[in-house]
């Protein structure tokens, strides 16, 4: 029968994915657009990495623009170029398309071979030895209707928070080790200047094993929030990588 081959080819390479998956160099939990840069640099220069999106669709607030208009403002042009996004240049300024952004930058940090798992939700952490080793994942639908089922652990060498404003996982280490600076996570008033330069300069590792980018970034150290403009998400995303990736280098030198 059709509909039983179709469906024995689905199931049989999703499975096959997931399992090369269980065990990675790094882990992005969160497929917005720092997550994705991250994910696309790392793959980009041979990490095996994967990005995990608890939505159906990856960009996270990319694509609403700014309350709902799909227009986009970066100062920095350099890595929108790099992905083949169009820009137009208004004063200061270079706007993109919301759309064509979310879906240039999911499609090029896939083809860099970055695996991309959406619908998968973390729950919990893998800490040993005091670090961050892990992560515990459930189906985003299971978790949402609230039934008992067990998750499933996918291993890596590096965590990357990526989940935004909320810092899912810096606030699931709060939650269990309440001593664990900093301290409420939290926002500040808007100030696109100082928040664009300091989501950079704070990007990095918050716990060992365990690295913060983009809005996480705000959220943990009190930044102020940036709105529309996404030039500082995207380098986050970056220096995040390279930091990665300079630790990588030092585990196969030790």
């Amino acid at each position: 029968m059709k509909e039983i081959e179709i469906s024995r080819i689905i199931i049989e390479q999703y499975h096959s994915k997931l399992l090369d998956r269980l065990e990675n160099d790094v882990v992005v939990v969160g497929a917005g657009p720092a997550g994705l840069t991250a994910g696309y640099y790392l793959a980009k220069n041979g990490v095996k990495t994967t990005v995990l999106e608890k939505r159906l669709s990856t960009g996270g607030g990319i694509w609403g623009g700014a309350a709902g208009f799909s227009v986009v403002a970066i100062e920095d042009k350099s890595i929108l170029e790099t992905i083949g996004v169009a820009l137009q240049k208004r004063g200061d300024l270079y706007t993109a398309d919301a759309v064509e952004f979310a879906t240039a930058l999911g499609y090029k940090a896939r083809k860099a071979g970055a695996e991309i798992l959406n619908l998968m939700e973390v729950e919990d952490i893998v800490l040993k030895q005091d670090c961050v080793m892990g992560i515990v994942v459930n189906n985003t639908n299971i978790r949402a209707s609230g039934l008992l089922v067990d998750p499933f652990c996918i291993a890596a060498k590096y965590v990357i928070d990526a989940t935004g404003h909320q810092a899912e996982l810096v606030n699931m280490i709060k939650r269990k080790k309440p001593d664990f600076q900093p301290g409420e996570l939290r926002e500040g008033f808007m100030d696109v200047e100082k928040a664009e330069v300091d989501v950079v300069e704070k990007t990095g590792e918050i716990y060992p094993g365990l690295y913060v980018a983009g809005m996480s970034v705000c959220s943990v150290f009190g930044l102020p929030r940036m709105g529309p403009i996404f030039g500082g998400m995207l380098k986050s995303g970056k220096k995040c990588a390279e930091l990665i990736m300079k630790g990588l280098d030092l585990q196969r030198q030790s």
